[in-house]
């Protein structure tokens, strides 16, 4: 069973020689450099948030309880959906899926991995009193029925193409266990994963141990996993460039420039499911008229932002869907070609040619967020417009968003962890949508046709909300981030589109 974590409150470690006084494995005082042959260790810039799978929201926090807990499905390196406890998935009709499970698996405590699992898992997620922030993920699962002790049949309230998408969310947890810790179980969970809790002192260190009972496809490659929060990014590439890591996340284009070619620190780089997206308020003049909208399109060039400021470390997009985003026609167009002389125009004959107008996004969310906006001000500043750019931290930019108090023109990063484009067009410009202040009854009826489509007919009705987000001129893709690792120079490892880190992918 997994030792109770030190819950004392830690200073983060933001220097290596923090980092290198800290560098002992389990109590063996073994050195970091001195245990690759048996341990990984990963560097990510800050904690995980928890241990307990009804309370992950962040991706730091993803990536640890991905090693912990096994999941329904999976999601495969190449993003296809593939199996994990349920060896298939099988549509037994519209509202209804039913899923053999594999024989023989257990939590580490002994507890077999069972339909009856699946269907305490799902009650607990939905249960009011767990107050799961993922529960919205789940809620549409009406019933769970055990057919039989290893074979389980889900039925939705409606036809969901995203069913499988939520099953590779879906991470079981021991009923018998987890009824009785409760509430506690964050302080020693169990889980039926590649791997096991050994501790987690916050702000220092987590440190999962091969379980010897898996069961599932691939075994645990290493003894030992260890994630360490090292929030300063100078901090995260000198542990490679010694070997107190192994890889490290977040590495900022202009680093990773200057890493290029480096025989110390590999560069690994992969175009993330994120999007940077030039949004406005539509209650707010003059982005209330679509044809100021399209004049911001045309004058936007995205070559100079992708080659210039990130450094080529950013990927040209046709929609505001990166590549790794299933259901979207291939021939869809949904950006702007760079035109300033035709965006010049329109700001003249709009009377707007010198008109101080406000641009706001988010600074330190995500890679150079802030640097971006000040860019594509200064662009827009090209064709005649006087704008002011102003950002914020995070939480309080998509606050205004949401309650329309935001400038007429924002940058708005857009996220897609379903890997589907339903829920991104949901989320950003449906009026019931989560980050949404966008409110237009037409867009909505059309979201809703999508939502309850399936197969080509869904495909299709994307493919209509893109040119009808292109056509109002409601958004304006700028590019894909691309996500930047350092890594030992002798570590093989393709990165994923969906930023997790899986060490069995790891060589």
């Amino acid at each position: 069973m997994a030792s109770y974590p030190d819950l004392t409150r830690r200073h983060v470690l933001s220097g290596l020689g923090g980092l290198m006084a800290a560098a002992g494995f389990g109590g063996t005082g073994m050195a970091w450099a001195q245990a690759a042959g048996d341990t990984l260790v990963i560097g990510q810039t800050g904690d995980i948030m928890s241990l307990d799978p009804a309370y992950r929201l962040d991706t730091l926090t993803g990536i640890v309880q991905k090693h912990l807990y096994s999941s329904v499905m999976t999601r495969m390196p190449d993003m296809s959906v593939g199996p994990g406890v349920a060896t298939a998935a099988e549509r037994v009709s519209p509202t209804k899926w039913r899923l053999p499970l594999r024989e023989g698996m257990q939590f580490s405590n002994g507890e077999p991995v069972n339909a009856e699992a699946v269907k305490y898992t799902i009650a607990r997620l939905n249960a009011e009193e767990t107050k799961s922030p993922i529960r919205s993920f789940f809620v549409n699962l009406k019933s769970v029925e055990v057919e039989s002790p290893y074979v389980v049949t889900i039925e939705t309230d409606a036809p969901d193409a995203l069913f499988l998408a939520r099953m590779t969310n879906l991470q079981l947890v021991p009923p018998k266990y987890t009824s009785e810790v409760g509430l506690k179980f964050n302080e020693a969970p169990i889980g039926s994963g590649p791997y096991t809790l050994d501790r987690w002192r916050r702000n220092e260190e987590v440190v999962l141990l091969a379980n010897p009972n898996y069961r599932g496809e691939v075994k645990p490659k290493y003894k030992r996993v260890v994630f360490r929060p090292v929030p300063e990014e100078i901090a995260r590439i000198s542990a490679v460039k010694t070997g107190a890591a192994h890889l490290v996340t977040s590495l900022s284009p202009n680093q990773a420039a200057s890493l290029s070619g480096s025989k110390d620190v590999q560069v690994l780089k992969v175009e993330s499911n994120r999007v940077m997206v030039v949004q406005f308020n539509p209650f707010a003049e003059p982005a209330n008229n679509p044809l100021f909208r399209r004049a911001v399109g045309l004058a936007i060039n995205r070559d100079e932002l992708i080659r210039g400021l990130m450094k080529g470390y950013a990927s040209p997009v046709k929609t505001i869907y990166a590549s790794s985003i299933q259901g979207v026609p291939a021939d869809a167009e949904g950006d702007f070609p760079y035109n300033p002389t035709e965006a010049k125009k329109i700001i003249e004959d709009l009377g707007l040619k010198g008109k101080e107008i406000e641009l706001a996004g988010a600074a330190g969310r995500y890679p150079l967020d802030r640097e971006t906006a000040l860019a594509v001000g200064a662009q827009l500043r090209r064709v005649g417009l006087d704008v002011k750019v102003r950002t914020e931290e995070y939480g309080t930019f998509a606050s205004k968003i949401k309650s329309n108090q935001v400038a007429p023109i924002f940058i708005q990063p857009h996220g897609n962890v379903w890997l589907d484009p339903l829920p991104q067009i949901i989320a950003f410009f449906y009026s019931k949508g989560h980050w949404s202040g966008w409110k237009e009854p037409a867009l909505d009826a059309m979201i809703d046709k999508a939502n309850q489509a399936d197969g080509l007919e869904r495909v299709a009705l994307v493919g209509q909300l893109i040119k009808k987000l292109r056509d109002d001129a409601s958004a304006v893709p700028l590019f894909a981030h691309e996500v930047v690792y350092g890594a030992s120079p002798s570590l093989k490892w393709r990165p994923r589109a969906d930023d997790l880190i899986v060490a069995e992918e790891i060589g």
